[in-house]
């Protein structure tokens, strides 16, 4: 007789979860899954909707947790894994409640760029989605000024109205464009009446922002038990915020000292400025900037095939190009497909021109920042071994769950603790710039580490912040400002750093047990295996013996 499995087994309750999940986040499972069928749907947000998906979490959570011990390793990772997902989404509504205090919460419901960046369907089946998402734009920013309470944090509060003016010019000259590609009358004309509501809608949402100015306030901090909360449900870190700190601490005093150790054998006597402006000076010409990058990872990928670094598991390349004007919002970054996109299932690495009617003082200052060396860290973090080769794992894992969820702190650690690994390897040590490229990056990412947890548990200000990203990451005053600006709404951020000593704590520990027979590639096959994870959760996996000391 065939046995019936229970509505409360684990495979139906990880379901039961997602297809909430999807249904309440549809713009996130449209354009960051790539579940198509929800294309040109928005969330409910009444308050209603809100109570009763906290309500239903929690009654998931309590079935969840009374599940018998699962005995496999695998069982038991992805009932953690669905745990995780729960608690951090509770977190987000019951304790963070972005979209009561943060107006950027709506702003990344009006992104319509999934639309019109990847050929997943005819263009006109697509515009159509864009015109109905955009004619439930005005109902999104109604219920935001129902949400939002009055006095808002200043920093979180500027940044958003800047946001909100991007996206108007944004919607009438980037889409307009795309739409005027379909050669649709009809189309055209549904567009041109949903966009002038959404844009009014708008406009008038950034006078309401505007009008708070005064009442505005710089309590952004989330406060200790709450920092701790944040931690420990999304990362599963679960840690004093003490030892937090003394662990970035003592990572930015090594790092530090090893710059300048660097800079003293590339030249004796040299501070940290003079060998960084020297660096500054050898970068790609506007012309060359896609060409060169495109050709050093070619080298890249073969250095990991050659040293067994990491499988490498497709011959399919991720497409170097010039950042659309529409998405200029960074200078270099990666734009892979969702993980359940089956047609437009490219990838992109975005490098951000020098614009042609720029002088040409404005073009040399911006062609630094992509110095060869700091550009190579840089393409090491987002395409290989970083964010593409993950990528390319996360296509490969079976479990809808796994290549669902990504814990920040897998994400971007993994990506950032590739840049000191290759280096490690062997990857470029014939010129110590390199490793001063790879270098600063750590400090900014040990910087934002520090900053989070000062900023949002010991009182520390945005202009202390900056001050100390302009002292140990020897930034300028504007981006170190911007760098501070972020982390009064994105205390996260500490996760890059976070995530990069994690998985060097598990690497140390997994090579321990290993010991002789120990392999790099073997080791990150595995870690990659189960998509992106918060890592604690790896080291029950991964290890025979895990004696819990995560950092």
């Amino acid at each position: 007789m065939t046995q019936v499995a229970s509505k409360n087994s684990l495979p139906d309750l990880i379901e039961e979860y997602m297809q909430a999940y999807f249904e309440a986040n549809p713009v996130m499972a449209s354009s960051w899954l790539g579940l198509h069928h929800y294309d040109g749907r928005l969330p409910d947000l009444s308050r209603d909707s809100f109570e009763k998906r906290v309500a239903a979490l929690k009654d998931l959570q309590s079935r969840v947790e009374q599940l018998p011990d699962p005995g496999d390793k695998d069982s038991h990772f992805d009932r953690e894994l669905l745990l995780r997902s729960i608690r951090d989404e509770l977190f987000a509504t019951e304790d963070i409640r972005g979209h009561e205090n943060n107006p950027m919460f709506y702003a990344n419901l009006l992104d319509v760029s999934a639309y019109i960046k990847r050929d997943y369907a005819p263009l006109t089946e697509r515009l159509d989605k864009l015109v109905q998402h955009l004619a439930q734009i005005p109902a999104v920013l109604e219920a935001a000024k129902q949400h939002l309470e009055t006095a808002l944090a200043k920093p979180v509060l500027e940044t958003s109205i800047g946001m909100y003016e991007g996206l108007i010019s944004y919607y009438e000259h980037d889409v307009t464009a795309s739409v005027a590609r379909a050669n649709s009358p009809d189309l055209t004309a549904r567009f041109e009446a949903a966009r002038e509501k959404a844009v009014a809608a708008i406009r008038d949402f950034i006078q309401l922002l505007t009008g708070r100015l005064p009442q505005a306030h710089f309590n952004f901090a989330i406060g200790a038990e709450k920092y701790r909360k944040m931690l420990a449900s999304s990362e599963l870190v679960d840690l004093p915020v003490e030892k937090v700190l003394e662990v970035g601490e003592r990572n930015l005093a090594d790092n530090l000292r090893e710059l300048r150790e660097v800079c003293e054998r590339i030249r004796p006597g040299a501070t940290v400025h003079e060998i960084m402006l020297e660096v500054s000076k050898h970068h790609p010409t506007p012309e060359s900037l896609v060409p060169d990058t495109r050709n050093k990872l070619e080298e890249v990928r073969q250095f990991l095939i050659d040293h067994k670094i990491v499988t490498v598991p497709s011959e399919v390349r991720c497409q170097v190009q010039e950042t659309p004007p529409f998405m200029r919002w960074a200078f270099a970054f990666m734009d892979p497909p969702g993980p359940f996109e089956t047609v437009a299932t490219e990838a992109f690495y975005y490098l951000t021109p020098v614009e042609p009617e720029w002088p040409d003082q404005q073009k040399e200052e911006w062609l630094t920042k992509f110095d060869y060396y700091t550009l190579q860290d840089v393409s090491v973090h987002e395409a290989y071994p970083g964010h593409y080769l993950h990528f390319l794992h996360t296509q490969l894992v079976p479990q809808p769950l796994r290549k669902m969820v990504g814990a920040y702190s897998f994400v971007e650690g993994y990506a950032h603790y590739t840049e000191q690994m290759m280096l490690e390897e062997g990857y470029a040590s014939e010129d110590l710039r390199y490793k001063v490229g790879q270098l600063l990056e750590a400090l900014l990412r040990n910087c934002r580490y520090i900053a989070s947890v000062k900023m949002h548990t010991q009182g520390m200000t945005v202009d202390e912040a900056a001050r100390f990203l302009m002292e140990n990451a020897f930034m300028e005053e504007t981006p170190a400002r911007s760098e501070a600006v972020r982390g009064t709404f994105d205390p996260g951020y500490l996760n890059y750093t976070l995530g990069k000593l994690l998985l060097l704590k598990l690497r140390e520990d997994y090579k321990a047990e290993k010991g002789a027979s120990f392999n790099l590639q073997e080791f990150h096959d595995r870690v990659l295996a189960y998509g992106a994870p918060p890592i604690p959760l790896l080291r029950a996996v991964l290890l025979e013996h895990d004696n819990g000391e995560i950092l």
